[in-house]
């Protein structure tokens, strides 16, 4: 079964849970006898701190709360916030206030103010990247002015070695920008793939809590392949890929010939295959997983449920609590995964508008050098804005792995 992963100094140990309820007092202690002999018998699972979820009244907003903080002291709270400020999500975001604020029915931001946010980031990644727009500009300038100049004489030699000059110049400030943009596109499915291992355990608990381990254990281990693939298929074969195509398309315009233009796209089929594959596998894998056991710890659910409510004098006051206990953490682990999207989002915002950025400023800057550079110029300067293209899929799909397989798991249980 799953091994035990291991981040930072962080361990997320496998197969100790054995049933929940075993900590519940007062009032729910019957009912976590109730829940133990319900799962009873499952596969052990990495949240044994589920066991102590408390019973709350779900209908009574202060005991939603009441019963969301306790249940904090479990999902280690405090890990996901300290883990979201390294890796640079914005202050204003907090994780567990955004929780609270899902609990209640807000929406923790507006529309105007998600908007106004992106659209400052935009204008600043424009503005700073202006200064190697302007560098790219004055090589492209000058090119076409020795170009132009050296056709008066009819050696044509020396317009070639005038352009190959200016072109390894361009070729080598356009790597450069790119290698960045790669670089940081990797540290963006890294920091995905840290912040997904701090939430999976504390997600999972209120899996467990709302459904039980049969959909916990499917989601858990769904997971944790997705983490796998994002670190061996992204992070090893697709950005090297990535690499390699701008590296191509720059290679092509060396000659007039279309020398390497098949070769490029046979890379990009090959990026976008393997990025649609990825996202295909996980989701389909999830989609099985969504239809089949949360059906399966309903129907255990429900028939043990049934037994327990023809006890005489009890039957109805484990029933009573066995709705509230689900019915709070059904709304608990609702927030709790609408909470871990956005700050997946929030993750990929800053990066995404860097890379949009790139692609609108470049393709500018070739629209405004198209009438006066040589089309092999500007297609060079043009890459850049098509192997930032294909970072944004590839990135895209890294995020779509975890957003949709969190929104699915969400969507697939509710109470009753």
């Amino acid at each position: 079964m799953s091994p035990c992963v291991k981040e930072g100094g962080r361990k997320f140990r496998g197969r100790q849970f054995a049933g929940i309820g075993a900590g519940l007092s007062g009032a729910a202690l019957s009912l976590a006898v109730l829940l133990c002999v319900s799962l009873s018998g499952m596969v052990p699972f990495p949240c044994a701190a589920a066991e102590e979820l408390p019973a709350v009244n779900a209908n009574d907003e202060a005991d939603v709360f009441s019963f969301a903080d306790e249940a904090a002291e479990y999902m280690d709270i405090a890990e996901i916030e300290e883990t979201l400020s390294e890796l640079s999500v914005t202050e204003k975001f907090s994780f567990w206030d955004t929780v609270k604020a899902f609990l209640t029915g807000e929406i923790p931001f507006t529309l105007d103010g998600l908007f106004e946010a992106a659209a400052a980031l935009l204008l600043g990644e424009l503005k700073a990247q202006k200064q190697l727009a302007v560098q790219i500009l004055l090589v492209a300038l000058v090119s076409a002015v020795f170009s132009n100049f050296v056709r008066v004489f009819e050696n044509h030699q020396i317009s070639d070695i005038s352009f190959f000059m200016m072109y390894l110049m361009l070729s080598a400030l356009l790597m450069n920008s790119f290698s960045t943009l790669t670089e940081m596109v990797s540290d963006t499915c890294t920091s995905l793939n840290t912040f997904m291992k701090i939430l999976l355990p504390s997600y999972v608990i209120t899996i467990v809590a709302s459904a039980g381990t049969v959909t916990a254990l499917g989601f858990y281990e769904i997971t944790l392949l997705a983490v796998g693939l994002l670190q061996t298929v992204i992070l090893k074969v697709v950005l090297p890929a990535v690499h390699l195509y701008m590296l191509v398309l720059l290679l092509s315009q060396l000659s007039e010939g279309d020398s390497f233009s098949r070769l490029a796209a046979l890379l990009e089929t090959l990026i976008s295959w393997s990025v649609r594959s990825l996202v295909g596998v996980v989701v389909g894998l999830q989609t099985v997983q969504c239809l089949t056991a949360p059906a399966v710890d309903s129907l255990k659910n429900s028939s043990i449920s049934r037994i327990a409510s023809v006890i005489p004098g009890v039957g109805s006051v484990l029933n009573a609590a066995a709705e509230t206990v689900i019915g709070s953490a059904v709304v608990l682990k609702n927030a709790v995964g609408a909470a871990g999207i956005l700050a997946l989002g929030l993750i990929c915002l800053t990066p995404f508008m860097k890379l949009l950025a790139c692609i609108l400023l470049f393709r500018f800057l070739c629209a405004v050098i198209a009438p006066v550079c040589e089309k092999r110029m500007v297609e060079g300067i043009e890459s850049i804005s098509r192997g930032s293209v294909l970072l944004i899929r590839v990135m895209s799909s890294a995020l779509a792995v975890f957003v949709i397989s969190l929104a699915m798991i969400t969507a697939s249980i509710r109470s009753g």
